[in-house]
């Protein structure tokens, strides 16, 4: 019979899965899930390691795993997206136009991550526990149950989650080695650096805490245990290096084969069976950055997509090239490490109302300070002291083992302030569940607080309690969680955007709040996000989401008219249309131009093919480029007129909902720029 102790740890990890799984019918797919769902089950049936190998081997094939009794169809090797490795289309594919039921998929996939989530809420338990006792660990596991960030991956189909469990469990078992050397030590170490390898390429972000942790601890004078079978020693001096080295560079070896093991112990990235013509997205010299990547793409001004420089190529370049040649890793597994370095190194992004390519250092502080329950921060505040309000001895033997704690937070933050990657708060995922293992310090420091402070104990049970109901007040809105420093969050996108809040999960919620309000209304949708609004019944025009629409092209330009006016935050701020970042002298230049283009066009007999406005014919192609940016050209105008006025109801925080009427619409279309922004600026009480 479980104890009263292990019943409330059981019942709290349960009810962690609970809040992860009892979420995930309310929400459309969000943007990479098809994607990581898709290619986890081409990994496991067809041995093609193409599609996304920059997002985890691991999390693509857990997630894919429960998939295999029902076996979902997928694209034919012939299809186009197949043989070109793209995996938006292939994804696409699967889930919305081949027969399968992406509800069901979705919802197994999600349920995979959601054991993760779980597995991560333990470790955390038994991490805190061994340091701070059975309060402090409570105290860890009600933070990471609770936790809204953890909640919202834990019940995800992508990476992110996976990530933060390999981390963890590389942390803890890197560092038990480096203070016991046993067989045991070294396969556990192995079996996790191989699993933080498989996760997510941010793995290399381990090797500077490992290093720095071998230092630290060799420069501790602590003889060294080391166990082989029978054979046991106490290790002195230099003596421990060779058994450091001899035990880190085993479980490096373990960690080696298991890579190989995600990828089949076959070294070449298609399958042996690839049809003639198949490829992955993007060549080997693009990703190695000796040729420029390649692109069509450009601005709605003509313009190119805006770079802050070529990248070039670099260590990590030459060093994945060299372990190509000589095949020391599977070729998919070195492709995804050059491809996140590649599409890493710059990104049109925005940021509290600003659009670089390069991204800020205040994005990540800003965006934990921000989406981190207030009474989280007010713990992390009392820890920084907790160490002060307990006997000297115990705080020199704590202080010692929370080093590998320490380093990693100080190491990941400082390639986060570092990192031009600023797309979402999910990056910084990794490190909560260690804050939390050292939050357990205050119920450690309130158990041991003077007779004159016993009120520390009170105060954290209070912001657990808080922690608690943030978490409650958030359901089921996980992902879009924002404290009481944004003030209302349906304002948050005025600061964040993209998977910090909007990532294409509220669909169902627009469905159900257009059944009820929008009747028979004219609408309109600008949405960002890999769901497919026919398999969700919404009825709408879709307008400058081209990029997100997978059904037929366009072959019109959209009727823009007063009605009901849905967009998605990251949409209204632009981040990925054509017309990204502020509105430019030209943007309104390009826009009279095809303005004036498009009267003249409508004048010429129908029938009649379309030609520029001195009678020359169109080049091929040109009739269609010319409508898509004419189209984002007209929402990025509208967007002015948006973007300081206040929505009439907002979507899961994510999406935004206008009444617009013509008046408002050819205000936006037809006035004067100066008229427009007046305009803007006095709706925007409104």
């Amino acid at each position: 019979m479980l104890s009263p102790c292990r019943l409330a740890v059981v019942a709290l990890l349960a009810l962690c899965g609970w809040m992860a799984a009892s979420v995930s019918g309310h929400f459309s797919t969000t943007f990479d899930e098809i994607a990581h769902l898709a290619a986890g089950q081409s990994y496991w049936t067809r041995a093609d390691f193409r599609l996304q190998p920059e997002n985890g081997n691991f999390p693509q094939r857990w997630a894919a795993l429960p998939l295999l009794a029902s076996s979902p169809t997928l694209p034919p090797t012939n299809d186009p997206d197949w043989q070109k490795g793209d995996v938006w289309g292939v994804g696409f594919q699967y889930f919305y136009t081949l027969g399968n039921h992406p509800a069901a998929m979705l919802a197994a996939g999600r349920a995979m991550i959601t054991l993760l989530g779980v597995a991560l809420a333990a470790v955390v338990y038994a991490w805190s526990r061994s340091l701070f006792g059975r309060t402090g660990a409570f105290v860890s596991l009600v933070l990471a149950v609770f936790c809204p960030n953890l909640i919202a991956h834990a019940g995800l189909a992508t990476s992110d989650l996976a990530a933060a469990l390999a981390f963890v469990l590389a942390l803890l078992t890197w560092w038990r080695l480096l203070h016991r050397v046993t067989v045991g030590r070294v396969l556990a170490a192995g079996g996790a650096l191989g699993l933080l390898a498989l996760a997510k390429f941010s793995c290399v972000l381990f090797a500077p805490v490992a290093v720095v942790l071998v230092i630290a601890r060799l420069l501790r004078r602590a003889p060294l245990p080391v166990t082989l079978g029978r054979w046991h020693r106490w290790l002195r001096g230099p003596a421990r290096m060779g058994a450091v080295t001899g035990g880190g560079g085993a479980a490096l070896a373990l960690a080696v084969i298991i890579i190989w093991a995600g990828y089949d112990f076959r070294f070449a990235m298609l399958a042996p069976d690839a049809a003639p013509g198949a490829a992955p997205a993007f060549s080997w010299d693009e990703v190695l950055m000796t040729v420029p990547r390649s692109s069509d793409f450009a601005m709605a001004d003509g313009q190119p997509a805006p770079v802050a420089e070529i990248p070039r190529p670099g260590g990590l370049q030459a060093g994945v090239r060299f372990a190509r040649d000589h095949r020391l890793l599977p070729e998919a597994w070195l492709y995804g490490l050059a491809s996140v370095d590649l599409f890493s190194r710059q990104r049109l992004e925005y940021f509290a109302g600003e659009y670089r390519t390069t991204g800020w250092w205040e994005f990540f502080p800003t965006a934990f300070l921000l989406k981190t329950t207030l009474p989280a921060l007010g713990l992390l505040l009392f820890a920084m002291f907790a160490p002060l309000w307990g006997p000297l001895a115990p705080r020199r033997r704590l202080a010692w083992r929370l080093t590998p704690l320490l380093v990693f937070l100080a190491v990941y933050w400082a390639f986060a302030l570092a990192s031009p990657l600023n797309i979402g708060h999910r990056h910084l995922l990794p490190t909560y569940p260690v804050l939390y293992i050292l939050l357990g310090a205050v119920g450690w420091a309130a158990m041991r607080a003077p007779q004159g402070r016993r009120w520390l104990g009170t105060a954290v049970v209070l912001l657990l309690a808080w922690h608690m109901g943030e978490s409650l007040r958030a359901r089921p809105n996980y992902l879009a969680y924002f404290n009481e420093l944004i003030g209302n969050p349906d304002n948050a996108h005025r600061y964040l955007v993209d998977s910090s809040l909007d990532w294409g999960q509220d669909l169902p919620g627009l469905k159900d709040w257009l059944s009820t309000h929008a009747t028979g209304q004219k609408v309109f949708l600008s949405y960002f996000g890999s769901g497919d609004t026919m398999d969700e019944g919404i009825k709408a025009t879709r307008v400058a989401d081209n990029d997100f629409d997978r059904r037929e092209p366009r072959l019109a330009l959209p009727v823009m008219t007063g009605g009901v006016w849905c967009l998605s935050a990251t949409m209204l701020h632009r981040t990925y249309t054509h017309v990204r970042g502020p509105w430019s002298a030209d943007y309104e230049r390009e826009y009279q131009r095809l303005v004036t283009w498009l009267h003249f066009v409508n004048t010429l007999p129908k029938g009649a093919p379309p030609t520029d406005t001195d009678g020359s014919p169109l080049p091929a192609g040109e009739l269609q480029n010319r409508l898509v940016n004419l189209e984002h050209l007209r929402f990025g105008r509208l967007c002015v007129l948006l973007q300081l006025r206040k929505p009439d109801a907002v979507i899961g925080h994510s999406i935004l909902i206008y009444r617009l009427n013509d008046a408002d619409i050819n205000l936006a279309l037809g006035a004067p720029l100066n008229v427009l922004a007046t305009a803007a600026l006095k709706q925007g009480g409104r």
